[in-house]
């Protein structure tokens, strides 16, 4: 009899149920996962209460995790059963005009584990050998869940050029917030403006290397952004928080020819918008979605070099069986928590 295995199925929302299922074996060009560890994001979230648009449930969630290599397939180079891994959950079709041009993130046919695939919130995970990449062993698998997550950040930062000797303001200090935070001071941006009305993420922020830590709203700091770059404004802002307020004060703080990474996920309408910054300032607004594969192996290195210490960012763990609780404590908490991981290895 095949080994039975458990996942979490989120049958609609706020409703979890733990299910057991057959241990998955590999096809040629898979490998199977044993998952150690998944974090949860606000992504998660707003499906978890019914927020995030077009979702069919019941869907198994989870897409920032890892796990250890415990079966390769015919055909696979450069796993082997044991490594640690982690997951690139961007899962593409390849034949697509955008997969031609190297966006699988902007693929037409597929999409995120966790969303239109199925995700992590298992203890086995059957998934095509190029979405898996080896990690160092030397990095603890519930801290590396965030490799994932600074992957979507690097690639943000790549689509905005960043160069050194600017100045970036970055709105809001949760996790991406953070990791945009300490990216940007490696990429020799000065200064590096934290804004927050939280006072322990404005801590992490500053440990992270930002020269500047205010603890305001995003609507009140245009004017200190300015006074901090000698009345010139940023030259880039990144809005990680989201919101209709926060995007008008991104705005305002821009310097002329300034660049706005939207970077937070938000369906919130903005009544005050106009197109007249666009050409008053000649700014430019650059979104960016997810991550590409070139994204991962130097987001990998970052962290097991230690030039980006994750080790503060895992705020609760919680086993498999409990995922309902998880959510439900994510979901009352928000501002308290960076990340909350499940760990499937626990239940």
């Amino acid at each position: 009899m095949a080994e039975q295995t458990k996942a979490a199925v989120l049958e609609a929302p706020r409703r979890f149920r733990i299910v057991e299922r057959s241990r998955p074996s590999p096809g040629p060009g898979e490998v199977v996962v044993r998952t150690a560890a998944t974090a949860v994001c606000h992504t998660d979230l707003s499906i978890y209460t019914g927020d995030h648009p077009g979702v069919r449930y019941p869907v198994v969630l989870g897409h920032e995790s890892t796990g250890t290599v415990v079966a390769v397939g015919e055909g696979v180079a450069g796993l082997a059963s044991g490594q640690s891994a982690l997951i690139n959950p961007i899962i593409a079709c390849g034949r697509c005009d955008m997969c031609a041009r190297g966006a699988e993130n902007l693929c037409r046919n597929a999409g995120l584990m966790g969303r239109e695939v199925e995700g992590s919130l298992n203890q086995y995970l059957r998934i095509p050998s190029r979405y898996v990449h080896a990690l160092p062993g030397h990095l603890p698998l519930a801290q590396a869940t965030l490799i994932e997550t600074l992957a979507t950040v690097r690639h943000a930062q790549e689509r905005i050029g960043l160069k050194a000797g600017e100045s970036v303001a970055v709105l809001g200090q949760g996790t991406t917030g953070l990791l945009h935070t300490r990216l940007a001071v490696l990429a020799g941006a000065n200064p590096v403006i934290a804004i927050s009305r939280t006072r322990w993420k404005l801590d992490m922020a500053s440990r992270m290397g930002a020269h500047h830590a205010l603890e305001t709203g995003a609507e009140d700091s245009a004017d200190e952004v300015r006074r901090l770059t000698a009345g010139a404004g940023a030259d880039v802002v990144i809005d990680t928080a989201g919101g209709a307020a926060t995007l008008m004060a991104a705005i305002e703080m821009l310097r002329p020819g300034g660049r706005l990474s939207p970077y937070a996920v938000s369906h919130e309408c903005c009544a005050e918008f106009t197109t007249f910054p666009l050409y008053y300032k000649e700014m430019s607004i650059i979104g960016s979605r997810a991550l590409v594969p070139q994204d991962m192996a130097p987001s990998i290195e970052l962290v097991a070099s230690g030039k980006i210490d994750v080790s503060g960012f895992v705020t609760a763990t919680y086993p498999l069986d409990a995922t309902a609780e998880a959510f439900r404590e994510y979901e009352s908490n928000p501002g308290r928590i960076l990340r909350i991981v499940i760990d499937s290895r626990a239940s």
